[in-house]
């Protein structure tokens, strides 16, 4: 009789599954290099048919991720790798690329923003707001880019309090399994 068998009229024990966080990881780095290139290769104008190309292959990238993220964050708990998190981790990146995107758009109207020039500027914004710095060298001038901000502040505060959540969620779960 070897170790993983039962004695009869026992279960037969489980062995561990094998730890799940390093293709958790790798599936994170891997979202967060797509969503960075396909906001930098997303194209201004559809001028050509590879202008066409790269915005369809945007939209089925972001079509794919929201796909994944619900996969995430609605699937059954499973040992190892918090979904929830990683489904955050997803709306988090999407967020950030929309809102970098709106902001780069809305500068290119006279009188909006004051220092975004560029997608890097935008992408550089839309951080800063997140994270509450606010260093002042871009700020909106304009009504609407106002408004755009109060929009992305308004979800940050949502997706903060549901970022909080999943960890009070997670250290409640390690408190029961681990008292």
């Amino acid at each position: 009789m070897d170790s993983n068998d039962a004695p009869s009229g026992e279960a037969p024990a489980r062995t561990p599954l094998a730890p799940a966080w390093p293709w958790a990881l790798f599936r994170s780095l891997a979202t967060v290099v797509l969503v960075v290139v396909a906001y930098y290769v997303l194209p201004d104008e559809l001028r050509s048919t590879a202008d066409g190309i790269r915005a369809g292959g945007f939209v089925v990238c972001v079509i794919g991720l929201a796909a994944l993220m619900l996969y995430l964050i609605l699937r059954p708990p499973t040992g190892g790798v918090p979904a929830r998190a990683e489904g955050l981790l997803i709306t988090a990146l999407i967020s950030v690329a929309f809102f970098a995107t709106v902001y780069y758009r809305l500068s290119e109207q006279p009188g909006q923003f004051s220092g975004l020039v560029t997608r890097t500027d935008g992408l550089y914004f839309t951080l800063v707001t997140a994270a509450t710095v606010g260093y002042g060298d871009i700020h909106p001038a304009g009504q609407g880019a106002r408004i755009a901000v109060m929009i992305n502040i308004a979800f940050n505060l949502v997706f903060l309090g549901a970022g909080a959540s999943v960890a009070m969620d997670r250290i409640k779960q390690r408190r029961r399994e681990h008292p």
